[in-house]
């Protein structure tokens, strides 16, 4: 019996080492499947993120001179590379950032539509920013400089996205340009701009001129004759000291007009609308800021409002800006029935930016006030212009930030609810 039980217990180990043993193997074999699963995925990774990758697109704006005979000049403001916004006065500087390299071509842009071509030429370091001047040229002029392939070398890294710069034209074509405008001997052709010192340095291109027949510029203007659209509306000329944003990118989405043309009634209606937030934001301002020793006057001053429709939904997006002159508080007036004398030199300053929904009621998405005393702390707003700065088609609107002396620039995605920050320039 002690015999036959020790057989039966031998047995019984026997199976259960064997279960065992069959067990671990079983369970290092899943271990060893999952983790060639996650080998695998991490493998496939890097690829998916690299066909999604997309930039550079570079945002800037350009000021025509005011005096009408100056040069343009181009003031950097924000990059996008992969989804990302940086500071395109700093991107890749070395010591002139990439945004600024000479031959790069920005397409000026009025509500969407290309109105011009600005390439730099020459940069400049400033006290707080890099500057470049280049050549302007409108988009409604027929001679266009020719082109020839950009050149075939590559990133060193192969998966960097690389643009490419307009290139200047042959001597040929340049000479038999400038004999079949004189007589007299041709002029030598102009020396193209100085090359990258990185050979390997990505270069930013929005596209080459060409030749387009001449039509008018786009006016972006409040009112708009409800009977054509408005891409159609007669353009305004550039206008001296004007800023207008600029584009330079080798791919993204073509550019879209994102002005709103709305009828007498409808602009009545709207203007009234937004008018009346912003006394209402400027009221609330000045209540929650008792220390002020200014109150706001009843009426505006230098106010201006641009209609939008930046997302091609019939729902305008308005933006209303406005100064508002300042008179003495009802505390410190004296016992008359005279009117509160202005302030002189004190503003308050305001900002807004309306929708419309379907029902055609205007709200408020966004807000700003700020006042003469306290625009080192909160600057006022001033529009630029809309813009498509994310490559998407949708338009974004572009603000100068102004402070005392100085000014940044910030981008905003109008979303349905509220305006959303994507960059600002002062690092805030």
């Amino acid at each position: 019996m002690p015999f036959s039980s020790g057989k039966v217990n031998s047995g019984a180990f026997s199976l259960t080492s064997i279960g065992n043993h069959f067990y671990s193997n079983r369970r290092g074999f899943a271990i060893l499947a999952l983790l060639t699963i996650v080998a695998m995925t991490a493998s496939l990774a890097p690829a998916q993120s690299k066909k999604k990758e997309k930039g550079p697109r570079a945002l800037a704006v350009v000021e025509l001179p005011a005096d009408g005979k100056s040069k343009p000049r181009l003031i950097p403001i924000t990059i996008l590379v992969n989804g990302r916004f940086w500071d395109a006065s700093i991107y890749l500087a070395d010591p002139r950032p990439m945004a600024l390299d000479p031959g790069n071509v920005y397409e000026v842009e009025r509500s969407g539509k290309p109105v011009g071509f600005f390439t730099v030429t020459e940069t400049r370091p400033g006290k707080d920013h890099w500057t470049a001047f280049g050549d302007w040229q409108p988009e409604s002029e027929k001679a266009r400089p020719a082109a020839k392939p950009a050149p075939s070398w590559r990133a060193e890294d192969e998966d960097r996205p690389v643009l490419h710069k307009r290139q200047p034209s042959t001597p040929d074509q340049a000479a038999q340009s400038a004999s079949s405008t004189s007589s007299a001997a041709p002029a030598p052709a102009p020396p193209p701009p100085p090359p990258p010192e990185d050979p390997n340095r990505p270069v930013l291109r929005r596209g080459k001129p060409k030749p387009q027949p001449q039509e008018p510029q786009e006016e972006p203007v409040e009112t708009a004759s409800p009977s054509k659209p408005a891409a159609s509306q007669p353009a305004a000329p550039f206008r001296a000291g004007e800023v207008l944003p600029a584009i330079s990118d080798a791919g993204g989405p073509e550019p879209r007009p994102y002005t709103y043309a709305w009828g007498p009634d409808e602009q009545q209606k709207l203007i009234k609308a937004v008018s009346d937030i912003a006394i209402t934001e400027v009221a609330r301002y000045a209540k929650s800021n008792p220390a002020l020793r200014h109150a706001p006057a009843a009426a505006f001053d230098q106010s201006t409002i641009r209609p939008f429709d930046l997302d091609y939904d019939n729902n305008p997006e308005v933006v209303f800006t406005a100064r508002v002159p300042a008179a003495a508080p009802q505390a410190t007036r004296a016992r008359t029935a005279k009117p509160a004398p202005r302030a002189p030199a004190f503003f308050f300053y305001v900002t807004v930016v309306g929708q419309t929904d379907l029902y055609g009621q205007m709200r408020k998405l966004f807000s700003s006030v700020t006042d003469s005393a306290h625009l080192d702390v909160f600057p006022r707003l001033e529009l630029i212009d809309a813009v498509d700065a994310e490559g998407t088609g949708r338009g974004n609107l572009l603000f100068r930030a102004w402070s005392s002396n100085t000014a940044s620039y910030r981008l905003y995605h109008v979303g349905p609810d509220t305006l959303r920050k994507l960059f600002d320039s002062a690092g805030e």
